[in-house]
């Protein structure tokens, strides 16, 4: 079975480098274009089918803000490439995993990043998480040795300190906020892995409060029409006091960084001077870039992962009792090493499957020129919309996929699962360059929570899936009891 720093047979978890170049559309062997996602011959091009229940100039936009999950996965019934409206604008939401794959791997090239990252751009500048083409490339080539494997080794000790300090608390018996638990738990490890010292020591809580209201605010922005974005309601005079506490949070680590206080990236900042700016590693602002999108990106979908891990074991006391038994058979009473987390197959396969149930719900692209998907053609500049939550719960790709089954991500029951139908953490140019770092720092979470404790789901209390940028709970209290 693969491990925290491996692929699942099958290569569930999808990579450019895995797979040869298929092209959208392809032609077979008699001339023909071929649809990618059918298999069939395709003629002309057709108009895509229209997503029922679009208001009047508000679009489909009442439908994403009131009911986000429901209308995602609606969507697959009305066709693999099916027309939305975000008010007056137009968008494409691709459906079919082959169409999904075409825009993030083989024709990557013909795609930007789209709306979503465009809003975000606003705040996380020059980050990975923004930008596209040329630059992109090649800011990736700059930070991609941070996440090596040697690095992300060394820190599982600090990993494992900070979730033995996170329980050290815990009282038997006692009702713990486990979604706050894990967010603390995945913020404290980028701080203390990522980032220098003085972030951690003293700006943590508002870094922790500023996150949640910056990636919920992003989503508003990409549904939502720009002017509204001006308007001085709450939510938007939010959204700027939280962008101005990240800003100033960042700079404070950058500053840090430069008086020898130096966290894992810290060594990518490049000197400002010189013809070769940048060239070798990063200026200052690219690294307050970077850092914010990876402060973004790991710690809120960490936690909420982590806190979905759990309650899916609160909800299933016998696959808690495998956990637990493999557990205690691998690390035979003593805190998990990164030589363990290979051993720990079963645990793996419930991250994996918690990544599949509350995977991120929406994600853009924009088309650089017209393109074909299918038997669509779309325009240039078009929006590109496709959704990993949906795809995930596509019973024609996993089926019951609403049911919690760690073993569907056995070798033999993976295996013929269609490349771009589980994207827990995208594919392609865009992949998210921290997911073996993810994988680890949560599978070592879950090693040392699971030594000592049980979680029980808090009697009377109804979890309920929050979509921002990913999936969160509403609340999840659980009480703690020791094994």
């Amino acid at each position: 079975m693969a491990t925290p720093l491996q692929r699942p047979a099958g290569n569930p978890v999808d990579s450019p480098a895995a797979h040869s170049p298929t092209g959208c559309p392809i032609d077979d062997s008699a001339g023909n274009a071929t649809d990618i996602a059918t298999g069939s011959p395709i003629g002309n091009p057709v108009a895509a089918p229209a997503a029922p229940g679009a208001w009047p100039l508000l679009g489909h936009t009442p439908a994403l803000m009131r009911r986000p999950l429901e209308f995602v996965t609606s969507l697959t019934a009305h066709g693999d490439v099916v027309r939305i409206r975000l008010g007056r604008l137009p968008a494409y939401a691709v459906t079919h995993p082959a169409l999904v794959r075409h825009v993030l791997v083989d024709g990557a090239r013909d795609f930007s990043r789209g709306r979503l990252f465009d809003k975000a751009s606003a705040f996380l500048g020059e980050g990975l998480a923004a930008t596209s083409g040329a630059l992109h490339r090649s800011q990736r080539r700059v930070i991609q040795p941070a996440f090596s494997r040697q690095r992300i080794a060394a820190c599982v000790p600090v990993m494992r300190h900070v979730a033995q300090s996170i329980v050290s608390g815990w009282v038997p018996g006692r009702t713990v906020a486990v979604d706050h638990a894990m967010n603390d738990y995945s913020l404290a490890v980028v701080t203390r892995t990522l980032l220098p010292d003085s972030l951690e020591s003293r700006s943590g809580e508002a870094f922790q409060q500023a996150l949640p209201v910056l990636t919920r605010g992003m989503m508003v922005r990409m549904i939502l029409p720009e002017w509204w974005t001006r308007l001085p309601t709450p939510g938007n005079r939010r959204f700027e006091q939280a962008r101005r506490t990240m800003a100033e949070l960042v700079a404070e680590a950058v500053a840090a960084q430069r008086a020898g206080r130096a966290g894992m990236l810290s060594a990518l900042l490049a000197p400002q001077e010189g013809p070769a700016e940048g060239e070798h590693g990063l200026t200052a602002r690219q690294f307050q870039d970077h850092v914010t999108s990876i402060a973004m990106a790991g710690v809120e979908t960490t936690g909420a992962s982590l806190a979905w891990f759990f309650h899916e074991l609160g909800r299933h006391p016998e696959l808690e009792a495998r956990v637990h038994a493999e557990v205690d058979t691998v690390l035979v009473g003593r805190p998990p090493r990164h030589e363990d987390l290979p051993r720990l197959e079963f645990t793996t396969r419930v991250i994996l499957e918690t990544l599949r149930r509350y995977a991120p719900w929406l994600i853009t692209r924009r088309a650089r020129s017209p393109v074909r998907l299918g038997a669509v053609t779309v325009p240039a500049g078009a929006e590109i919309l496709y959704s990993p939550y949906a795809l995930h719960h596509d019973a024609r790709w996993h089926p019951d996929p609403y049911r919690f089954d760690p073993d569907r991500w056995l070798p033999d029951r993976c295996r013929d699962l269609p490349r771009g139908a589980f994207l827990p953490f995208g594919a392609g140019a865009h992949k998210c360059i921290g997911d073996a770092f993810a994988l680890t720092e949560m599978t070592v979470a879950a090693a040392v929570i699971c030594r000592h404790w049980r979680l029980r789901p808090a009697p009377g209390v109804r979890v309920r899936a929050v979509a921002r940028a990913e999936i969160h709970p509403d609340t999840l209290p659980m009480v703690a009891e020791r094994r």
